[in-house]
């Protein structure tokens, strides 16, 4: 098979795949396949929530630091990543940037992650912020 009919295929497949996914209950796959994202980026997305999570909790980050490869591809420095201090919301919207290469409402990607119970405290803590923030 050629490459445009795989693609073509593919697509096809996609668009069976999201008519038989139930948004409510998978709402963060849902925005991950409507915008694309590639594999990479959802687990170093998600990784970042959790050290984001330590850090609000003032949990130690230490056991965060086994697979540094998995953020070399997206330039972020680790010395900040893993510091010890509370994230901010520009610390949030930098680490977005820098993982999905496109602009979406961050107030959608939280919110998608937090209906499907993917570090719903941490969602919390930024959506008040963004809520703060647009006062």
């Amino acid at each position: 098979m050629d490459v445009v009919k795989e693609v073509k295929l593919l697509k096809y497949q996609m668009s069976l795949m999201k008519h038989m996914i139930n948004t409510e209950e998978h709402s963060f796959f849902m925005f991950a396949i409507d915008h694309e994202f590639e594999e990479g980026q959802v687990k170093a997305f998600l990784k970042i929530l959790g050290v984001f999570s330590c850090r609000i909790y003032g949990e130690d980050i230490s056991t965060w630091y086994q697979n540094d490869q998995l953020f070399s591809r997206f330039n972020l420095p680790l010395d900040k990543l893993y510091a010890s201090e509370q994230p901010t919301l520009e610390k949030l919207k930098s680490v977005v940037a820098k993982i999905f290469y496109q602009g979406f409402e961050l107030e959608y990607l939280l919110c998608s992650l937090k209906k499907q119970f993917i570090q719903a405290e941490v969602c919390d803590f930024f959506l008040q912020r963004l809520k703060t923030d647009l006062k």
